[in-house]
């Protein structure tokens, strides 16, 4: 790792974007309920904990190989291990399951608006820019491993 590795240039951290589109969810559907169906809540609940789950698992790996898991630091290791192995971003993809969560919870449109809001911001502003840094960072073996293992799932 370089002095001058400044890590993929991801500026607003992603929890703070999925936490927005949740948050502006939660209002509409407060000011502008759209049902689709019950409520779900315990569903809605185990969701999130299995979302959390592979989130913590997913931290776990990086930090075991060295790395902070926060998007704007450089890598210090190409981590292949534990959820990486069936996702290349198995946080990101923890943080859609949990926005799904909520989205069941509530049983309104806005919850799964907000979750397609996540998933464009993600994967346009975050994944993007990790990918063009990983391939840059990591070589042949960050592109083997795109080839190999799904972006998402």
């Amino acid at each position: 790792m370089s002095a001058r590795d400044h890590g993929p240039g991801v500026r607003v951290p992603p929890p703070v974007m999925v936490a927005g589109a949740l948050a502006l969810a939660w209002g509409m559907q407060r000011v502008l309920p759209v049902p689709l169906g019950p409520p779900l809540p315990e569903f809605g609940a185990l969701v999130i904990f299995a979302a959390l789950a592979l989130i913590g698992w997913a931290v776990l790996a990086l930090v075991r190989a060295g790395n902070d898991p926060r998007p704007d630091r450089p890598d210090a290791a190409f981590v292949e291990a534990g959820p990486f192995g069936f996702s290349r971003n198995p946080i990101y993809l923890g943080f859609l399951v949990a926005t799904a969560g909520f989205a069941l919870r509530w049983g309104d449109l806005w919850g799964w608006l907000a979750v397609v809001a996540s998933h464009l911001m993600l994967d346009r502003l975050v994944v993007a820019k990790e990918e063009v840094y990983l391939a840059a960072r990591f070589g042949s073996a960050y592109e083997a491993y795109r080839r190999r293992v799904r972006r998402w799932v």
